[in-house]
């Protein structure tokens, strides 16, 4: 098996996506954070990596407080452990909040303001119990503070950035801000290498400099991450390929170059996978010529894509009506007669997650 096909064998392992059974809960511990600026494509990104679950199951992991989601790095939304959730903002938010603090200078809202939106909001969920956005906005309305358009947003936002709120379960289809989860108080040092650990567990094998852009970090915070990480980590394939996994992954074990343990054969993976976009250099599992093809519009919208021995070979569109689920594949080349098989068992798969048939 050359280094490359190693790579990804480990690669699909790591992601949950080579048939391991775990509950909803299992793998966002073992994944470290899933993306989920789209709720619904985190919740399928869940499901395709736990077979035989259902999107209730997820559901109730929410419920349960087990599970939030918030913005943990890069700006955007990730769902993760609710007791992971203090460390890793303690470790990214600072520099979130600077960088919003330059974009939102143009809406005239100051960091005082945030401090105090923040406050409002945290109040009234500590009164009221959980809010929706509407009751937010209200909140916010009540105490004077102009909650309308993308201020609303900017100011929930801000207040789980202060370690305040959390987006919880559901309630009428609309997502619930709950208290935010409390959780171990890290030392930086032993939150990094907690952090580097996790991501290398469920993203592994990987370079620093991918851990730096995933956690928003600067690479120096990334390397003192991997120092403080120690023994967690080793060292996958050869020295020069700078690439890393944590000790505990899924699979790890097999050994670099193994041919046996699970295979991955044919997966398909929502929108902003974490297969795809947990990486800063995604051109082992996905090459440069077909990139454009999963992210057309080149301004951070990943398509759902099809993966067949943990190469990207295509995306595919999916659409739920009363008949059921509708997959389309769109290949990058044509696929095999085994390749169609394996995305008709796995489009099958995530209907079952879903509860719907397939149309």
């Amino acid at each position: 098996m050359d280094a490359d096909t190693a790579l990804r064998v480990q690669r699909t392992r790591s992601q949950l996506l080579a048939g391991r059974r775990l509950s909803p809960i299992e793998v966002v511990t073992t994944m470290g954070a899933i993306q989920a600026q789209n709720r619904g494509a985190a919740l399928s990104a869940i499901g395709v990596r736990s077979p035989g679950s259902t999107i209730d199951e997820v559901e109730a992991a929410f419920d349960s407080g087990a599970i939030v989601r918030s913005w943990t790095m890069r700006g955007t939304l990730h769902v993760v452990p609710a007791d992971d959730l203090g460390w890793m903002l303690s470790l990214t938010a600072d520099r979130m909040r600077t960088a919003i603090a330059r974009e939102t200078r143009q809406l005239g809202i100051s960091e005082s303001d945030y401090d105090r939106g923040a406050e409002v909001i945290a109040q009234h969920v500590a009164e009221h119990g959980p809010a929706t956005r509407s009751d937010a906005v209200a909140a916010l309305d009540r105490a004077g503070i102009g909650g309308e358009g993308e201020r609303a947003y900017r100011y929930i936002r801000g207040a789980a950035l202060r370690r305040l709120v959390a987006w919880g379960p559901m309630r009428a289809r609309q997502p619930l801000l709950v208290a935010a989860p409390g959780g171990p108080e890290l030392e930086r040092d032993d939150a990094l290498a907690r952090f580097i650990t996790a991501y290398l567990r469920g993203h592994g094998p990987a370079t620093v400099r991918d851990f730096a852009w995933w956690a928003g970090l600067t690479l120096t915070d990334a390397r003192t991450a991997r120092a403080a990480a120690g023994a967690a980590l080793e060292t996958f394939g050869s020295d020069d390929d700078a690439m890393l996994i944590a000790a505990d992954a899924p699979g790890a074990d097999s050994g670099a170059t193994s041919s046996g343990g699970d295979r991955p054969g044919v997966r398909v993976v929502p929108a902003w996978d974490e297969y795809v976009l947990g990486y800063r250099d995604r051109g082992r599992v996905l090459p440069d010529r077909f990139a454009p093809r999963v992210s057309p519009s080149g301004n951070g919208v990943f398509l759902p894509t099809i993966l067949s021995e943990g190469s990207v070979v295509g995306t595919w569109a999916q659409s739920i009506d009363r008949a059921g689920l509708h997959a389309e594949a769109d290949p990058f080349e044509r696929l095999s007669a085994s390749e169609r098989r394996g995305f008709e068992n796995a489009v099958a798969e995530l209907a079952h997650f879903l509860d719907v048939p397939v149309a």
